[in-house]
């Protein structure tokens, strides 16, 4: 009798030891694994949204250069070539014959300029006074400003300050020209030159102001 209660009890010991062993490893497999980072690595930031555009922008406008009917190079070539003329003009000496004065200008000129510089050259009454004071000019461009604009022409108004001798005495005197540069013959050339305050048309020239 007490044999088979101390076999009872031996049974029923290792039956809670299965049991407690069965559940300990039930819970080993239900709880998850730990999550594992490689080494020395981060998490890759996450790209920001693009901002949104100001209210009111619009779309980019061409620039300055797009509105000119002919190339900033061109003007400037023809604004320098209106500053060469107006020099030349305004500058003249009682001891040079006026073919002299023509010679200068002639290159840099339309054909359709040289009858009218004849004339203004030739004038008799300037040219007697001029030969009785002795008088000589000589023209320094101070400034420029573009007048009128088309596609192949400008006129410019070119400031000139001319230093004027006669008999021996010096005066200083502003003018002001309203100069033409214009495509001729496949070159830039002067069309048209009027005293500023007169206006300038641009069209064919009828007569030159005396230089």
């Amino acid at each position: 009798m007490a044999d088979r209660a101390a076999a009872a009890a031996r049974i029923i010991a290792a039956l809670t030891v299965l049991v407690l062993t069965a559940s300990c490893a039930a819970r080993a497999l239900v709880q998850p694994a730990p999550r594992q980072r490689a080494a020395g690595t981060r998490p890759a930031p996450s790209s920001p949204a693009p901002a949104p555009a100001p209210p009111g922008a619009t779309a980019a406008r061409p620039g300055l250069t797009a509105l000119l009917p002919d190339s900033p190079a061109w003007i400037d070539a023809a604004a320098g070539l209106a500053a060469r003329f107006a020099a030349a003009y305004t500058t003249w000496s009682w001891r040079q014959p006026p073919a002299a004065w023509l010679a200068r200008l002639r290159p840099i000129t339309a054909t359709q300029l040289h009858p009218a510089l004849a004339r203004a050259a030739w004038t008799p009454g300037i040219l007697a006074q001029r030969h009785h004071s002795h008088q000589a000019a000589a023209g320094t461009v101070t400034g420029e400003r573009i007048r009128d604009l088309t596609p192949g022409s400008v006129i410019i108004t070119v400031q000139v300050r001319r230093a004027i001798t006669s008999t021996g005495r010096l005066s200083q005197a502003p003018d002001d020209l309203a100069v033409t540069a214009a495509r001729a013959g496949g070159r830039q050339a002067i069309w048209d030159v009027e005293p500023a305050a007169a206006g300038n048309t641009g069209k064919d020239p009828a007569d030159a102001p005396s230089p």
